[in-house]
């Protein structure tokens, strides 16, 4: 800070100027206030807080202050005095004026007179020197008064200054280089404190390394004053590499480096050094304080590492963390830490890739390679719903959207029931966007149907016909045949055509007679449900389940015992199909093998779990009035007590006789007449046509379905029933047990175990090739739902 200096020194002219502080005084040219002599510097005036203060130079000595040696830094006030040797310095303060007098002592001002004794006496001679008679002392009787009144006035000030002052002490720790209060009146020092009067009161200390003290007192009787002296900040230069890394102080934000000078107070303090680009650094610091000047360099880590990225093809935009950077081949500088990359290009799909970066490892990633966007295809077809499998994976029902992958070439197959299956092979471009408007082929099949009686009136799918008996030329889907007479009870079935064989289906009407729910003797032969599905009524008897040791494929579970089965019952003649299945559960799918979809409307259903099947027939015996056989307790079914007239899943033994005895003399063991192989289509089995799906197929056997069939695509045993072998295998109601055990004189109408971790699965599949599995003796169980286990249902004629 500038103040105005006046500075008068002798036979000199005034020096004013407007002078930067701090002044040198001693002697020589370099002196700001020069002195005479050859001393050197011996101190210099500075400012603090706005106050002038002297502080002396520590190799100098001989410069007095108001008649004290000056050892230490001083408060300047006007009218102090300064002496080196011969010459003062007066101070005088006026504002931001400064105003210095140097002046020299005069020696004959203080000096006595010399007088030498009269040269005319002789050595040895005493000289009487006369004296002058003393003169009279004359007294002004005025100035004596005013003398005494003055003397007066003193002693009452002291008395009344003795009378009306109070004893206080002040501490300031730690001990103040000079204290000093001021007031009026002026307090007085009396021993380790002070004697003042009572009132208002200037207190100022100071000591070298702290900040002055200037605090105002109200002095009170026998009060103790405690100051604390605050020690100056230190000051700490920080530099670094980088430069710009932000500096926090205990947390706090300071600046960016270089900082050329910041305050900190005295202590140790916790510094943290930050960079976008560098790894943070962190570091205590000693601060002496004082105003002491320290100095820290402080040199970070980088923190990230140079990243070479490349594409096939190249230029695709780089996206990094969201946000672009350039296009391929392109060099990066990136953060240590896991990097999302994205890479963009026309025609292209979008790739998306993540990179972990570790700080100064440059990274060389191999090439990313992308791929080209997929052809979209619109695909319509007639008729509308047709299965769609792309390269042999399911892919939806016309009309669909489909992405395909471009460049290379795809098999399209579309098949539906009815129609002959298309395979449409394509390749398209990159991006590019086609429709497809696809007919297929109606597929027909031949069916020879006998009425019986002849005259009666033939509907197929709700159409009349002009006739009852004779050939039929049918699409190869499911249709629908109902046969009408007077005085008869209609006749309803299905049938499904085959484009590779004929069938034959007999239609018999029988006489009306008592309903199918109609207690007594006479029970109907067939009853329908709500949903149209067919039962035929079996009267059991006695008969030897299992097999004998003797045949070829028997497997230990197959123990040969007698069964009885003393009540009659309904069985379905065919399996449940899809479409039935979602009437109760709408979102169910049987899902594909191998790209090919077991999900037709007509097939079995598949993929389903006991518990399934038995919910089904809950709600199924609830729609046509029945009690439901199941009863649900805490996740589990089981049934009901007593046992209720609902439909349910067969006892393995009622299968079994269903299979084997139901409307022959002899026992079947496969479900066509002869020994194994089949010759002729009798079922769905694992056939020629399977080879490219199955490891074991009858390689002369052929029934033109490698997975699932329209559900009755086969003839029916002697009892009417359809697909009891081939085609899916079948839920039974029984807990599966490795032997069963019989009681003496054998089982009746046995119900299984009462508890188990399986259940019984009856009867071959599409999977099935070898002489065990196409017996009807072969046991299964499971506990899962699987793509070739199905169901059917029965339940008690009375």
């Amino acid at each position: 800070m500038s103040r105005l200096i006046e500075i008068h020194a002798p036979n000199q002219e005034p020096k004013l100027a407007e002078t930067e502080l701090p002044l040198v005084v001693g002697t020589g040219p370099d002196a700001d206030i020069r002195l005479p002599g050859d001393t050197g510097v011996l101190a210099q005036v500075g400012e603090s807080d706005g106050h002038l203060y002297l502080q002396p130079v520590e190799t100098a000595g001989g410069l007095f202050h108001n008649d004290e040696p000056l050892r230490a830094s001083v408060w300047l006030k006007s009218g102090d005095i300064s002496r080196c040797g011969e010459s003062l310095i007066h101070w005088r303060i006026s504002g931001q004026r400064l105003q210095v007098v140097i002046s020299r002592i005069d020696a004959s001002a203080t000096d006595p007179p010399v007088v030498s004794p009269p040269l005319s006496v002789g050595a040895g001679t005493n000289v009487e020197i006369p004296l002058p008679p003393p003169s009279p002392v004359r007294r002004s009787p005025r100035r004596l008064r005013a003398v005494l009144a003055g003397l007066f006035g003193v002693l009452l000030a002291v008395a009344l200054f003795v009378l009306a002052a109070v004893p206080f002490q002040v501490e300031v720790t730690p001990a103040p280089e000079s204290l000093d209060i001021s007031g009026f009146p002026p307090v007085v020092r009396f021993g380790v404190g002070y004697l003042g009067i009572p009132g208002s009161y200037r207190l100022h200390a100071e000591k070298q390394g702290y900040r002055p003290l200037d605090e105002s007192i109200e002095i009170r009787r026998d009060r103790r004053y405690r100051f604390a002296l605050e020690r100056l900040p230190g000051v700490v230069r920080i530099v670094s590499h980088p430069p710009g890394v932000t500096v926090r102080v205990d947390g706090t934000l300071v600046g960016t480096t270089p900082l050329a000078g910041i305050e900190i107070p005295p202590g140790e303090h916790l510094l943290r050094f930050e960079h976008p680009r560098y790894r943070s650094r962190e570091e205590k610091l000693l601060v002496a304080g004082g105003g002491e000047r320290q100095g820290l360099r402080v040199d970070l880590q980088p923190a990230w590492a140079r990243v070479h990225l490349r594409t096939e093809p190249s230029g695709a935009m780089v996206r990094v963390d969201g946000r672009p950077r350039g296009r391929t081949p392109l060099e990066l500088e990136l953060i240590e830490g896991q990097r999302k990359l994205e890479f963009a290009e026309e025609q292209f799909i979008p790739l998306e890739a993540t990179l972990v970066v570790e700080a100064g490892r440059d990274l060389a990633p191999p090439v990313y390679r992308l791929q080209p966007a997929p052809a979209s295809v619109s695909l319509n077809s007639v008729p509308n719903g047709v299965t769609v499998a792309v390269d042999g994976r399911f892919a939806g029902r016309t009309p669909l959207t489909l992405s395909l992958e471009s460049g290379r070439k795809h098999a399209l197959r579309l098949t539906a029931a009815g129609y002959r299956t298309r395979v449409v092979r394509m390749q398209f471009e990159a991006a590019e966007k086609r429709v497809l408007d696809i007919r297929l082929e109606p597929e027909y099949g031949v069916v020879f149907i006998n009425a019986d009686p002849p005259d009666a009136e033939l509907f197929i799918d709700g159409r009349k016909q002009q006739r009852s008996v004779g050939r039929f030329r049918l699409t190869t889907r499911s249709h629908k045949l109902e046969l009408r007479a007077a005085g008869y009870r209609n006749l309803t079935r299905e049938v499904t055509p085959n484009s590779a064989y004929s069938q034959r289906v007999d239609l018999t009407l029988s006489r009306k007679g008592p309903s199918a729910g109609t207690a007594g003797a006479s029970l109907s032969s067939r009853i329908k449900t709500a949903l149209g599905q067919e039962l035929i009524l079996v009267r059991p008897a006695p008969f030897q389940m299992g097999a004998s040791r003797r045949e070829a494929g028997r497997r230990a579970n197959e123990r040969q015992h007698q069964v009885t089965l003393k009540r009659p019952f309904y069985i379905a003649v065919r399996e449940v199909t899809n479409q039935e299945f979602r009437r109760f559960m709408a979102a169910h799918n049987s899902g594909m093998f191998r790209g090919r979809s077991l999900d037709g409307d007509d097939h079995p259903v598949v993929n389903l779990s006991w518990e399934d099947a038995a919910r089904f027939l809950n709600w199924l015996s609830k729609k046509d009035g029945l009690p439901p056989y199941y009863r649900e307790e805490n996740g589990r079914l089981g049934a009901a007590q007593p046992r209720g007239g609902g439909y349910r899943l067969p006892s393995e033994a009622e299968w079994a006789y269903a299979a084997r005895m139901a409307g022959r003399r002899q026992p079947a063991r496969y479900p066509w007449s002869g020994r194994y192989p089949p010759t002729t289509p009798a079922g769905n089995f694992a056939d020629a046509s399977a080879r490219s799906l199955l490891p074991v197929v009858l390689e002369h056997y052929r029934d033109n379905f490698p997975l699932t069939a329209p559900v009755g695509s086969f003839p029916a045993n002697p009892a009417g029933l359809r697909d009891l072998g081939g085609n899916v295998a079948e839920w039974c109601h029984d807990y599966y047990a490795v032997q069963p055990t019989a009681p003496s004189g054998g089982d009746v109408d046995p119900l299984g175990p009462e508890a188990g971790a399986h259940h019984v699965v009856r009867g071959s599949s599409w999977r099935d090739a070898g002489i065990t599995e196409l017996r009807f003796s072969y046991r299964r169980y499971s506990r899962k739902p699987e793509d070739d286990i199905g169901f059917r249902f029965v339940r008690y004629a009375r």
